[in-house]
C-alpha cells in the first residue's frame, strides 16, 4: 500500500495562512505582469490546439497559489473557462474530452514559474466555483479576493476518508494483476466518480477545508490520484489490445511506474 502522509501538523502547516500572497506572483496585491503575460501564453496556445469554434469564458489563476494559504507543494492551477453547453449540449461528452485533454498536456509539460509548476485545468463557466482568491486573466482583477483564515482542520476524518478511498485503489492494482480488466475499468470509473462527489459535497457543505476537500488534496499529493487515472487508462487500452506484444509492453509500462512510486 502507498503511504499516504497523514500528519496533522504538516497539514496544520500547509493551510495556515502566510502573511503575504507569494510574493514571486503577487505584487502589490497584484499579479505579476510577467507572470501573467506568460500564463496567458500558455493558456492561448492550450486554446490554440482545441480548435473549437467557441471562445473561451475566461481565464484564471486559482487554488492555494492565489490565497494566503500558500505553501511549498503549490501549483499555479490554471484554469481555462468555457460555456460547455456552447460546445456540445452533451455536457458529459465536452466534460471527458477536457479531462482527456488535461491529462495529456499535464503528462508532456512540466513548465515551471517562480518555482511552481503550472497545471491547466477546464472549467464550466456556469459551475459555481468555490475558492479563496480568484484571478481573472483577462479582466486583470480578483474576481474572488483572497482573505486570511485560520481554519481549525479536521485532519482525522480527512485521513479516514483518503485512507478508505486509498486502500481501494490499492485493491484495484491487485485486481489488474489478475488481468481482470472489465472489472478494473468499470470500478475505476466508480472511485473516480465517489471522489468527485465527496470533493464536491464537502466544497458546497464547508469550504475549502472540509474533511472531504482536504481529503482529496492528500490523495492527489500521495500520487493515488494518478495512479487510479493510469489504471483506468491501461485497463480500458488492455481490454481493446488484440496486439499480445503490445499488451505486454502496456502492462509492463504501468508496473515500472508503479513501482517508482512505491520506491519513492
Amino acid at each position: 500500500m502507498i503511504k499516504i502522509n497523514l500528519d496533522k501538523e504538516e497539514y496544520s502547516g500547509i493551510l495556515k495562512p502566510k502573511s503575504s500572497l507569494f510574493p514571486k506572483i503577487w505584487k502589490n496585491n497584484k499579479i505579476n505582469p510577467i507572470v501573467a503575460r506568460k500564463l496567458m501564453q500558455i493558456a492561448d496556445e492550450v486554446i490554440k490546439s482545441l480548435e473549437l469554434d467557441v471562445d473561451e469564458e475566461d481565464v484564471i489563476i486559482t487554488g492555494s497559489i492565489a490565497s494566503y494559504n500558500w505553501h511549498n507543494k503549490s501549483d499555479i492551477d490554471l484554469h481555462i473557462m468555457y460555456d460547455f453547453r456552447k460546445i456540445n449540449d452533451d455536457v458529459d461528452l465536452v466534460k471527458k474530452m477536457f479531462d482527456q485533454t488535461r491529462i495529456n498536456w499535464n503528462k508532456k509539460h512540466n513548465i515551471m514559474i517562480a518555482g511552481k509548476e503550472v497545471e491547466i485545468y477546464f472549467q464550466d463557466a456556469s459551475e459555481t466555483h468555490e475558492a479563496n482568491g480568484i484571478w481573472s486573466l483577462e479582466l486583470e482583477k480578483w474576481l474572488a479576493l483572497p482573505v486570511k483564515l485560520n481554519p481549525e482542520i479536521d485532519t482525522i476524518t480527512a485521513s479516514k476518508k483518503a485512507d478508505a478511498i486509498a486502500k481501494s485503489i490499492d485493491h484495484l492494482f491487485d485486481t489488474y494483476k489478475e488481468k481482470k480488466y472489465k472489472e478494473v475499468y468499470d470500478y475505476s470509473i466508480k472511485i473516480k466518480k465517489k471522489i468527485s462527489n465527496m470533493r464536491k459535497s464537502g466544497l458546497e457543505e464547508e469550504g475549502i477545508f472540509s474533511p472531504e476537500n482536504i481529503a482529496f488534496k492528500m490523495l492527489r499529493n500521495s500520487g493515488n490520484l494518478q495512479k487510479l487515472s493510469s489504471l483506468k487508462i491501461t485497463a480500458y487500452d488492455m481490454m481493446m489490445s488484440l496486439e499480445l506484444e503490445e499488451s505486454k509492453i502496456n502492462e509492463n509500462k504501468i508496473w515500472r511506474n508503479y513501482l517508482t512510486r512505491e520506491e519513492n
